[in-house]
């Protein structure tokens, strides 16, 4: 049924006012009889913990429990936001564990490296599984610091929904946007819940408005704190949370640690007259909320003609219908360190988040460039899975973290690694409670699980069946982040080369945020990271884990190269390789034109791209359910760190003529297509994986300084073999060599020079710096003048496209008197709650949004103290890289030449 928005906001003003002048006893009456007829004024209801247990194992007896009600989920969030803490509070209540693991005391569960606990920060995602009320959750505790974006990158990859929490002194801050954008490019559900409600200066309505203004998204609140007045004082104090679906104060036994919650009916008898009158104010809100996204609840609406006459049940329906189309996002509140709201938050990931089966089909790409969905072919399909993380175990080895999309993955399966063209066995199955495993016979569809004995597996591959005959088949794959710094690792004693090399090879195999190459002028061995803090924890890890003996130079800046002048495109039409090795001569001929891309990637672009595995995605992903037939779509070009790789082959039709073959040539040429000429016996799978390989190896050091380079296509031409002489090695040097020439020349045959035809590219940044309104001025011209930054918008600029989205949907913002928090924007009178007069920032602070250099902000952070007398913050990321004027460059190559 579609009813104009206009009657639904009338019907709804014409209803909120009849309702305002209904009596207690009226309310009493038609509320409690539909919602609570077997209900008490003072009803207990009370929750222990059960006896620990491991999931697996305390369900073995059992079928595999169905994929409905499976949850996977993550919790993200920014630093210090109260992640883990929650996250422990869900494991006691659970009864997996019988204490409270600590941050401050180093003792959680989910925090387990030394490092961590050492911090007091999540360095690492962890993964575990345990039950909540029939269900299956495997959870992932993300980090929040911005140096290890790439464990969240990874983990909401293979997430069906995400938990974000929010510090309700601090509001949305700017890594709480990071991730937030993250998981909105996945398109995963999302609830929300304000954390730290018993903070002094805690402000759920403003960190509510925030969501709307900053994220972009419908915030729904379905539970208002408790504050209750202390004796003697006008101070007010968290003591619970209101249930705005069922009217019910829900609060929670401190002795027991949070583990009995005590729910009691909210009517006109409750003592705090003023807690009613706002839980009434919600309940309304939430209800207009829901008319206007959903014509089930407008229908109730209009049959009913109340409120508070529509069933808890028909809410829950709705909101979880429009969570699951990520329409809104529900709010939750709570304070996880004094144990109060984690039981709440807990039931509605099962009630609003999604299971495997209510999301999306993943999408696949085969050899030849059809996309295919994946997890439609019925408990007969073939498995397919996605190794999302691999973890460096000292006794078990790699321990490779998956994904299961279809089929079933059983002990000592012999599998194919489609990304690697090679075979792998998993020898063991893990199910992962932290550092804690359990072994299991097999990991069924839609689970997470991990896999021991693989030894070339690395994040972002797809297995698959051993016997599958789909061997191109490949899953989208997983954005890895370029390093931005690097320092130089030096081996205490020649003896300590190897060790330390292997060692940097298994953590880039574990964390491939990093990165390794070797300076041929120095000899020194260079690891690359996302910041101080993250090569930092490198080498810790390289000394306590792997053992090694080495010491970390000096933090410097990675730079990137690329051919000089946007458009300048460069052609080797013709590139012979043949050269004789060990005795056996490797041959091969390429034709390859290098292309500088015309503008530098921006944020948007750079994240909606997937490094490795992307492709282009048909509406089959997008809506319903297709046939294969209907989900195809020609190969696009690949992203390699900012790099698009065209590699297009195409077999000749067996007993083609000459005549038909130079035809087929012409046609394939038009569709930008190579049919390689010669002979060989090598599938067109292994021919397109050396031609990458070569590629990559060509863009992974410049001519200038040998950075990896950036923003160039590399577009293969033509491809002639000679038989068993056209070796995969032979393949992939001569299109190394072929490109790394095209890139010399830079679009400039006639000189060739290296230092002219290449530029380099330094690291731009994101920055977000949140300053009183008497230093932005100051501020503004510390960036845009010493620091080269270029400004790009202040605070009420942001807030323009969410106000005119909600004009545009007249979606309106119900938030909630902060009566804890007294800073500006603070609401301190009933008109406050309106949704009219709800949407605001805090009008003394603003937020300077700017484009930096790198190299530009080293040591902001002190300078940032000064200018604005310690009361400015700021964040920053890496959004992706601009060109070094030519005096910079000068300067850097005579530095790094030493000339």
């Amino acid at each position: 049924m579609q009813v104009p928005a206009g009657a639904i906001r009338s019907a709804v003003r014409q209803s909120t006012t009849a309702f305002s002048r209904w009596t207690s006893c009226q309310h009493q009456q038609r509320f409690h009889a539909r919602t609570t007829a077997t209900a008490t004024v003072a009803t207990r209801k009370a929750f222990m913990p059960i006896q620990s247990s491991r999931w697996y194992s305390s369900h073995a007896h059992k079928a595999d429990e169905a994929i409905k009600n499976a949850r996977n989920i993550g919790i993200i969030a920014h630093i210090d936001a109260g992640k883990t803490t929650t996250t422990e509070r869900m494991l006691h209540y659970a009864g997996f564990t019988r204490r409270i693991g600590d941050v401050d005391s180093g003792d959680t569960i989910m925090d387990y490296m030394k490092q961590e606990r050492e911090r007091g920060i999540t360095i690492t995602s962890a993964a575990i599984t345990f039950g909540w009320k029939d269900h299956r959750i495997n959870l992932i505790d993300t980090p929040g610091h911005v140096d290890f974006t790439i464990e969240v990158e990874r983990s909401i990859r293979v997430l069906d929904g995400a938990v974000t929490i929010l510090d309700a002194v601090a509001g949305v801050e700017a890594q709480t946007e990071t991730v937030w954008q993250q998981a909105a490019r996945q398109g995963i559900p999302r609830i929300a819940f304000v954390n730290k409600m018993d903070r002094a200066g805690a402000g759920f309505g403003r960190t509510v408005r925030e969501m709307r203004t900053r994220l972009g998204c419908r915030p729904v609140v379905v539970q208002i704190p408790l504050m209750e007045s202390l004796r003697g004082t006008s101070d007010t104090q968290f003591n619970g949370v209101v249930d705005v679906l069922t009217m019910e104060v829900l609060r929670w036994d401190s002795d027991s640690k949070g583990a009995k919650m005590v729910r009691s009916l909210l009517d006109s008898n409750y003592p705090d007259r003023e807690v009613y009158q706002e839980a009434i104010k919600a309940r309304v809100a939430l209800v207009e909320q829901l008319s206007a996204l959903d014509e089930n609840i407008i229908e109730l609406f209009l049959t009913l003609e109340d409120h508070m006459a529509i069933e808890a049940k028909d809410l829950q329906a709705a909101i979880r219908r429009l969570t699951l189309s990520s329409t809104i996002v529900p709010v939750l509140c709570g304070a996880s360190f004094r144990n109060i709201g984690v039981q709440p938050l807990m039931d509605s990931v099962v009630d609003y988040l999604p299971s495997p089966e209510e999301r999306p089909a993943a999408l696949g790409r085969m050899s030849d460039g059809k996309v295919v969905e994946i997890g439609n072919g019925g408990p007969k399909e073939r498995l397919c899975a996605l190794a999302f993380k691999v973890v460096h175990d000292a006794r078990r080895g790699p321990m490779v973290f998956v994904r299961v999309y279809a089929g079933q993955l059983n002990e000592r399966a012999q599998l194919w690694n489609s990304s690697t063209h090679t075979k792998e066995r998993a020898n063991k199955l893990l199910q992962m409670y932290a550092m804690d495993v359990e072994e299991i016979p097999h990991i069924t569809k839609g689970n997470i699980g991990v896999v021991l004995g693989l030894k070339d597996t690395r994040t972002g591959d797809t297995l698959l069946d051993g016997h599958d005959p789909r061997k191109g088949l490949a899953l989208s794959g997983i954005k890895v982040p370029s390093p931005v710094f690097f320092a130089s690792i030096e081996p205490m004693s020649t003896s300590d080369e190897k060790p330390v090399e292997e060692a940097i090879k298994a953590l880039i195999r574990e964390d491939p945020s990093l990165g390794m190459r070797v300076d041929e002028e120095t000899g020194q061995t260079l690891l690359g990271g996302m910041g101080e803090l993250h090569l930092e924890v490198a080498k810790e890890r390289l000394v306590s884990d792997f053992k090694v003996k080495a010491e970390m130079g000096r933090m410097r800046i990675s730079f990137k190269e690329t051919m000089r002048g946007a458009g300048v495109v460069s052609e080797v039409p013709a590139w012979e390789y043949d050269r004789e090795i060990l005795g056996k001569r490797g041959r091969a001929r390429v034709g390859v034109t290098v292309e500088r891309l015309e503008r530098f990637e921006d944020q948007e672009d750079e994240r909606a791209s997937e490094s490795g595995n992307s492709f282009s995605k048909t509406d089959a992903g997008k809506k319903g359910k297709k046939s294969q037939a209907d989900a195809t779509t020609h190969m696009g070009p690949e992203e390699y760190d900012g790099n698009e790789i065209i590699v297009s082959l195409t077999e000749q039709s067996p007993g083609t003529d000459e005549a038909g073959a130079l035809a087929a040539a012409e046609k394939a040429a038009a569709l930008g297509t190579v049919i390689p000429t010669g002979s060989t016996d090598l599938p067109i799978p292994v021919l397109r994986t050396s031609i990458k390989n070569g590629i990559l190896s060509a863009l992974s050091r410049g001519p200038l300084l040998g950075y990896a380079q950036t923003h160039l296509k590399v577009r293969l031409t033509d491809l002639h073999l000679y038989g068993g002489e056209s070796t995969p090695a032979a393949i992939s040097s001569c299109v190394a060599a072929a490109v790394t020439e095209a890139i010399r020349l830079g679009g400039n045959p006639s000189t060739g020079d290296t230092d002219n035809n290449s530029v380099l590219l330094e690291p731009i940044m994101d920055v977000r710096v949140e300053v009183a309104e008497k230093d932005v001025g100051t501020v503004i011209g510390d960036i845009s003048g010493t620091r080269r930054g270029r400004v790009l918008s202040l605070g009420q600029d942001d807030d323009s496209a969410a106000h005119q989205e909600e004009d545009e949907t007249e979606f309106q913002v119900y938030a909630p008197p902060d009566s804890t928090y007294t800073g500006p924007g603070s609401a301190s009178s009933p008109a406050s709650s309106s949704s009219t007069d709800a949407v605001g920032t805090m009008s003394d602070r603003r937020s300077i949004r700017a484009q930096v250099p790198l190299s530009s902000m080293l040591g902001y952070d002190a300078a940032l103290r000064a200018l604005t007398g310690g009361t400015g913050k700021f964040a920053m990321e890496v959004i992706g890289y601009g060109e070094m004027d030519f005096d910079r460059q000068r300067d850097l190559i005579k530095e790094m030449r030493g000339g």
